[in-house]
């Protein structure tokens, strides 16, 4: 029997495994790329930055989710995070450019659709109403803001209502009404329709003696007066016209120089 005492039992220990923790770097970019995206919309044309870096961070974010998959990188949560903030940026800015060209293109036709007719004669008599009939040849809707003076127009069926355009005729056809002062008020804020018809008044009854050569008031013409609105000034609208027409019914030719 051997004297020799038995080996001591085996001190071995497993050493710690070190856990990676989650890395994604493209991921991270991805959302933070869509979230400041989708912030920038609220900024003026921030809706180019939006899609700008909403694109760029959904790239970033599918090559982050298949480095994923590919076992390549963790946390693929982040890159989807990322991919899902990413889309809301460019839907966002779409949108946004969508509702901004909308709002460009509305003012620009307001400035067309808005319009305020106005008739201060200063006599008692009004045009009579005309029946209606079959529009002769040579007639054309006109947009209000083309007339010139010695256009002639039909008569407007309702001067309490906006009209953008009326019905252009020949002066030597029956027609309601010629315009025979077409002026441009100096730019600036609104000053208000009292005194937008003030100078309205002053264009048109100075107008009218030169035109008809005879002062409004020992004339048995009346004349009408075409303003801007407060709504239409704000979209650019400074036109003032005054037309004149016979109160007893529709004139064929030019009432220049009529003198009664």
């Amino acid at each position: 029997m051997s004297d020799f005492p038995p080996p001591p039992p085996s001190t071995y220990q497993p050493e710690p495994v070190n856990q990676q923790s989650p890395r994604n770097g493209l991921g991270i970019a991805a959302l933070i790329l869509g979230i400041v995206g989708v912030l920038s919309v609220v900024l003026p044309f921030g809706f180019w930055v939006a899609a700008i870096l909403g694109t760029i961070g959904l790239i970033l974010g599918l090559i982050g989710y298949g480095r994923f998959q590919r076992s390549e990188a963790t946390n693929g949560t982040m890159a989807l995070w990322g991919i899902i903030t990413s889309a809301v940026a460019v839907l966002v800015s779409i949108v946004a450019a969508v509702i901004l060209v909308g709002t460009d293109l509305a003012e620009e036709l307001a400035v067309k659709d808005v319009a305020e007719v106005t008739v201060r004669p200063s006599t008692e008599m009004s045009a009579p109403a005309q029946p209606e009939e079959t529009a002769p040849p040579g007639t054309e809707e006109v947009d209000i803001y083309d007339l010139e003076v010695g256009d002639c127009f039909s008569e407007i069926e309702d001067t309490e209502e906006m009209f953008s355009s009326v019905e252009s005729v020949p002066c030597s056809k029956p027609h309601s009404e010629e315009v025979f002062v077409a002026e441009t008020l100096p730019d600036g804020d609104f000053p208000g329709m009292d005194a937008i018809d003030a100078q309205a008044d002053e264009l048109c009854f100075t107008g009218f003696e030169e035109f008809v050569g005879l002062p409004f008031e020992e004339s048995v013409l009346t004349l009408g007066i075409i303003t801007p609105s407060e709504e239409s000034w704000r979209y650019g609208d400074r036109l003032v016209l005054c037309t004149i027409y016979d109160p007893a019914g529709d004139v064929i030719g030019s009432l220049r120089g009529a003198e009664r």
